[in-house]
């Protein structure tokens, strides 16, 4: 069963800016940095061999680490832009103290669609503090969002020195919402635990959207609700842009049996499936879905 996002493999041109970003202002530890494994580029659908892999985690955190992927060839990355087009769009983090951290991040270089927003949760009158950092080198946004205790499931729950999280939540747009609404349920075995429709001014301004503009949302965890969860958003109609012909983000997750979800996804109605490696003495097997994301899913110990 799943029960989450393990890891967000982001596959990069040079990882010297995004390891800045991660390492010196989020605060990710390196657990490890070494030569690329083989097949990795045809289990993760990318068209240049990567080279090199930087894993950064959050001690005491269960997933939602991040691994950089070196592809030196790699194109430059479309930015999210609108929330229009198929494709990874953003991934979230939750900050103890979300002021402090977003001047850092600025004093270090980074930058931000706006000045952060307020707003409710959809269907819910919980308050979220938001605010979305550009990450250039993916192409995508990174929501930071001001933790609540007791309220979010992070690692900040475990660790009062961290002030950071690791990846809480990692946003897919696509097309055919309701069929990965089915995928996530019914293939990857995900409790969709909410569902909603963010809109609204607030929205508006961070996304930098149009009056009443907005999408539907779903995300997706599992019984112990320990690592990243996942997302899908149905992408805004009306948009002419295409979707990033490179994977931006690969999702890796590791399910309880391998042999089940190969089943299911043989048919080919969920996407191509890129190959299957066995990895440090584990099977992966990957899948270029339908739905705007790219998954490396592998057998649970």
């Amino acid at each position: 069963m799943f029960d989450g996002i393990d890891e967000l493999v982001l596959p990069l041109h040079n990882l010297g800016s995004a390891l800045h970003l991660y390492r010196d202002l989020m605060d990710f530890e390196v657990t490890h940095d070494r030569e690329a494994s083989p097949g990795l580029a045809q289990l993760w659908n990318l068209p240049s061999p990567v080279t090199r892999e930087v894993l950064l985690t959050k001690p005491g955190a269960s997933g939602g680490a991040l691994r950089l992927a070196e592809v030196p060839g790699l194109p430059p990355a479309s930015p999210a832009g609108r929330p229009d087009r198929e494709g990874p769009y953003a991934l979230d983090f939750y900050l103890r103290d979300a002021a402090a951290v977003e001047d850092r991040c600025t004093d270090g270089g980074a930058h931000f669609v706006s000045e952060a927003v307020r707003y409710s949760l959809p269907g819910t009158d919980i308050p979220v503090r938001e605010r979305m950092l550009v990450q250039a080198e993916s192409g995508l946004l990174h929501a930071f969002v001001q933790y609540r205790p007791r309220g979010t499931r992070c690692v900040l729950d475990q660790d009062p020195a961290q002030d950071t999280s690791e990846v809480v939540a990692a946003v897919f747009l696509t097309h055919r919402y309701e069929e990965a609404r089915v995928f996530a349920r019914e293939v990857l075995g995900g409790h969709e635990y909410f569902r909603g429709r963010f809109d609204g001014p607030g929205v508006e301004q961070m996304l930098e959207l149009a009056p009443g503009e907005g999408f539907e949302g779903a995300l997706y965890r599992g019984p112990t609700s320990a690592n990243s969860r996942l997302e899908f958003g149905e992408a805004i109609p009306g948009g002419d842009r295409c979707a990033d012909p490179v994977p931006r983000v690969v999702a890796r997750i590791a399910v309880d049996d391998l042999d089940r979800v190969a089943e299911a996804l043989a048919g080919g109605e969920h996407g191509r499936m890129t190959g299957r490696y066995e990895i440090d003495g584990v099977l992966h097997l990957g899948l270029a879905s339908v739905y705007g994301a790219t998954f490396d899913l592998f057998a649970r110990a």
